[in-house]
């Protein structure tokens, strides 16, 4: 019998259920039917019919041709438990690993889409001493892993879950290698392993990493992946750290503020500094003959903008309010511009 019947409406295939059922070898549960084309895929392939590109599937695979020929790591055992297997997250995707199915193979599988999954899964579902043993087996590779577009997300998943004290070997591997830190703050993946060690490890112990980044804190501020790097420190950063941010950052202040980058993480200083050190690069700013303005009329400039305007207080903010106003007609034709105007007329 034709798994395939002719629709009434023309030409189209309709796919008898009732009749696959019932021919599935008991293997598919009318419950928990297969996906259209999972189902179609499984008739052909168990027919007779003579099929040209059969032959070239792997032998288990045409012995038995589902689930191996899909990857029996991510189904069940037969078609119809598909993502109800034994050892399985219940989303019928990723297998549950546990740290003694991965012992021996933490930096191998950290490098794969699939394996670095297992490898964060295991780190997040395991006691901390058995994931501090698997982070062990990453030592040696931590600078290669910071490049890698899966293996980052496993140091970032250690660094999240672990004691401070077991990320220490990540900052010491980007610390005894000069520039490291610098390299790994402008790389897109590196960047986020910098971030991470920021928010999780305290003051002292992240104090060297952050005095590394600082002292290109004027080219980082203006580059597409370390402005995140220095927003993050801006956040996170304690008190001292801020400080010494405002003023590296005070250094190149006008330049930082006139690029794209550069204004986001100017826009994060004037929101997270102390008035004591936010006022300083205020007034820098205020100094720079239209600076003022052409912030108010970018992206993140506006942001910073707004933020001086809400810190500044008597001849300050009369001087930064004359400043825009003298320029309005700009302001207006500017999408950002009328949000600074809203401000002013707030006030």
């Amino acid at each position: 019998q034709d798994f395939f019947k002719r629709g009434s409406a023309g030409n189209f295939p309709i796919f008898d259920m009732s009749s696959y059922h019932q021919q599935s070898h008991g293997r598919i549960s009318a419950a928990r039917p297969m996906a259209f084309p999972l189902r179609a895929l499984h008739v052909r392939l168990s027919s007779s019919e003579a099929l040209s590109w059969k032959a070239h599937l792997p032998e288990v695979a045409q012995g038995e041709p589902l689930p191996h020929l899909l990857g029996s790591r991510r189904f069940g055992s037969t078609p119809g438990e598909l993502g109800k297997g034994k050892g399985y997250d219940g989303k019928g995707c990723t297998p549950i690993s546990s740290a003694s199915a991965v012992t021996g193979r933490v930096w191998e599988l950290s490098q794969e889409a699939q394996g670095c999954r297992q490898i964060q899964l295991a780190i997040e579902t395991s006691p901390v001493e058995k994931a501090k043993e698997m982070a062990d087996e990453l030592k040696g590779h931590v600078l290669e892993a910071m490049r890698c577009p899966h293996a980052n997300h496993v140091l970032q998943k250690y660094i999240t879950s672990a004691r401070p004290q077991d990320s220490q070997f990540i900052l010491s591997e980007l610390l005894d290698v000069p520039g490291a830190a610098e390299s790994a703050a402008r790389h897109k993946y590196g960047c986020r392993i910098v971030q991470r060690l920021v928010e999780h490890c305290p003051p002292w112990q992240s104090q060297s990493l952050c005095e590394a980044i600082l002292k290109d804190a004027g080219a980082l501020a203006r580059h597409p992946y370390g402005n995140y790097v220095l927003q993050n420190m801006l956040e996170h950063g304690a008190p001292k750290l801020k400080r010494r941010m405002a003023l590296e950052l005070s250094k190149e202040i006008v330049s930082i503020s006139q690029d794209s980058f550069g204004s986001a993480v100017v826009s994060c200083a004037m929101s997270n500094l102390a008035p004591a050190d936010m006022l300083p690069l205020a007034d820098t700013i205020l100094k720079e003959d239209g600076l003022l303005s052409y912030m108010a009329q970018s992206r993140h400039g506006h942001l910073a903008v707004r933020h001086i305007l809400q810190a500044l207080q008597g001849e300050l903010y009369d001087a930064a309010r004359e400043s825009l106003l003298a320029d309005i007609a700009s302001l207006r034709a500017s999408r950002y511009g009328r949000a600074v105007i809203s401000v002013l007329e707030a006030a």
